[in-house]
Formats: C-alpha cells, structure tokens, sequence
C-alpha cells in the first residue's frame, strides 16, 4: 500500500468516524424533542381535563346549599377551609365517601397518571388518587390548589372570599430527563404550571 492510498484510507475512516458522531447526536437530539413533545401534549391534556371536571362543579358548597340568592361573598367558605371535607373525596374513591361537589373541593388534590410497568405497581407517597394509564412512559403527578382572587389581580391571592376562584393547576414529570440534562447534571423535573378561573355571578 502507497503513501497515497494510506492517507486515502485514514481520510476515510476520519470521515466515517465524523458521519457516526453526527448521526448519534441527531438520534438523542430527535430523542429529547420526541420527549419534550410526549411531556407537552400529556401534561397540558392532564391540566385541561381537570379544568373540565373542576368547572362542572359547583362554584361553592354555599351555593349547592341554599335556594336563597346569594348577595354576600363574605358568606362563601373560608379561604382557611377551602378543600374537601372528610365526607367526599376523589371521584368517591375513599369507602364510605362521595365525590366532590365544589370547586374548592380540588384543593390540595395530588392526583398520580402511571404505566402498567411492574415498577409503576407502587403507591406514590400522599397521592390522593392513582391512575394507570397504559402506553405512558413515566409517572405525572398533576398537583392542584384553589384559591380565591380579585378580578383587579388575578395572578395575586384574596384574604377574603370573593366571586372568584382560582385553580392553579401543576403537572411535573419527575423521573425522565434528557439525556443532555443528565450529562451536565442539571437534570430536573419538567413542569407545567396551568391556571384556571371560575367565577360566580348571581
């Protein structure tokens, strides 16, 4: 083999070497879109179906109760005791309860989506109600909280009870990172944060 044919070879070999390297980090690069993708579409879909349960429910306990009109905010339930009572819980999954029938009643519901993986089969810690979901690929816990705001400040949280309520609703993702993020050790929860309003008008 000549000088020429040599350099001919390791050329090549570099040149083939550059095309696998390239064609590897296209593959993770496709992998962390498809993943960032998966989380989107599942986490705002989690969000927006519990917007829609939430919001076929009544505005307060309050209102359910009474067949007068209801002209006092100050006669809503207390922001201190806004959340279910003893006797509902989750779509009724606690023995002996019933379902929620406010939409204060969300408060503080830690709701878990899993696979059907054998590894998934483990109740989480806290997790009011547990969903498995089969063809998903990896935990979401949809966290949500209720409270009341004034229509001037929405983003802002009211002492009192007003005619407005806020959900704000979180989806975390906690055990699926990119391959990037764990390579530079800032691997961390992806999250989407998604608000809802209600209001009640008498």
């Amino acid at each position: 083999m000549t000088l020429g044919q040599s350099l001919l070879v390791v050329a090549s070999l570099s040149i083939l070497g550059l095309l696998v390297l390239n064609s590897n980090r296209t593959i993770i690069e496709t992998n962390d879109i498809q993943n960032d993708s998966e989380f989107g579409i599942t986490a705002v879909s989690l969000a927006t179906s519990l917007v829609e349960e939430s919001m076929g429910k009544m505005f307060d306990a309050v209102v359910a109760d009474t067949s007068n009109t209801l002209t006092d905010s100050l006669l809503l339930t207390p922001r201190a005791s806004l959340g279910h009572s003893g006797a509902e819980s989750y779509r009724g999954s606690a023995s002996g309860t019933q379902d929620f029938n406010d939409f204060d009643d969300y408060n503080n519901l830690f709701l878990v989506y899993k696979s059907n993986n054998p590894s998934d089969t483990a109740r989480t810690t806290g997790s009011d109600y547990e969903v498995i979901v089969p063809g998903i690929r990896s935990k979401y816990f949809v966290r949500s909280r209720v409270v009341y705001v004034q229509p001037g400040n929405l983003n802002g949280e009211s002492m009192t009870p007003t005619w407005h309520k806020k959900m704000i609703i979180t989806v975390t993702r906690p055990n699926l990172h990119s391959l990037r993020e764990r390579q530079i050790g800032q691997a961390k929860a992806d999250t989407l944060v998604f608000p809802a309003i209600m209001s009640f008008w008498n």
